[in-house]
């Protein structure tokens, strides 16, 4: 069933929104619809290689999936989304691209979870075709079943800092890895999502990475291990 995507948008800054729609295809890609009372933000999708103005912070989650399928994620992600795809590997977003001024708190918050989590066991065992109307593309996410409770506790523990402003309590979030993105409907609903794998998908989450996406490019700041 096609349905608006809930969480995979975040807003920068209102005065960056011209800006960003001028650099054609590049720009035109957006997530997690989320606001705060001051700021109206376009979304940049952490999942493209998109030129930023702005610096953004973001916390991920890498889960460790056993080979072949591991691997027939990615070769399916690299045919359904290529750009995302060379950017960074198949995970599942935790902090959705808080302004670079909070970093310093996302670190600090980022070690104290991980100091106080154990490795975690996730199952993907659904999917859904879901309507980014900011990027204006539609997307396949694979959804986390077992282990997206926990997924969703860490979510709200890594906001429970001063970057919470920025996180709108409007759009509950929902743990998920996307992994296909195409501009038009007819296109997407003709992908074949056996083909990255038999559902349910087993993974292990061992740790949380900040990362920094600016001018189209992914930097990694911090790693921090979870308990084993």
């Amino acid at each position: 069933m096609l349905r608006n995507a809930s969480s995979d948008w975040h807003f920068c800054k209102a005065q960056a929104y011209k800006a960003l729609y001028q650099q054609a295809d590049l720009l035109r890609c957006f997530l997690n619809d989320r606001y705060t009372d001051q700021t109206c933000r376009p979304a940049v999708e952490i999942l493209s290689s998109t030129v930023h103005y702005i610096a953004v912070i973001y916390v991920l989650a890498y889960p460790v999936i056993e080979p072949p399928l591991g691997e027939r994620i990615i070769a399916f992600r690299e045919k359904h989304e290529p750009q995302r795809a060379q950017l960074v590997p198949p995970h599942v977003t935790l902090v959705f691209g808080v302004e670079e001024k909070y970093l310093q708190a996302v670190i600090e918050r980022v070690e104290h979870v991980a100091r106080h989590t154990q490795t975690l066991r996730v199952t993907f065992d659904d999917t859904s075709i879901e309507f980014d109307p900011f990027e204006r593309k539609y997307k396949i996410f694979l959804l986390c079943g077992e282990g997206g409770g926990e997924i969703t506790a860490l979510h709200n523990q890594l906001y429970e800092a001063d970057y919470r402003i920025e996180l709108s309590s409007s759009h509950p979030f929902r743990p998920h890895m996307t992994i296909a993105t195409y501009d038009k409907s007819e296109d997407i609903e003709q992908v074949d999502v056996s083909d990255a794998g038999e559902l349910p998908v087993y993974g292990r989450l061992r740790g949380l990475e900040i990362v920094k996406l600016a001018n189209g490019q992914l930097t990694t700041l911090k790693t921090a291990p979870f308990l084993r």
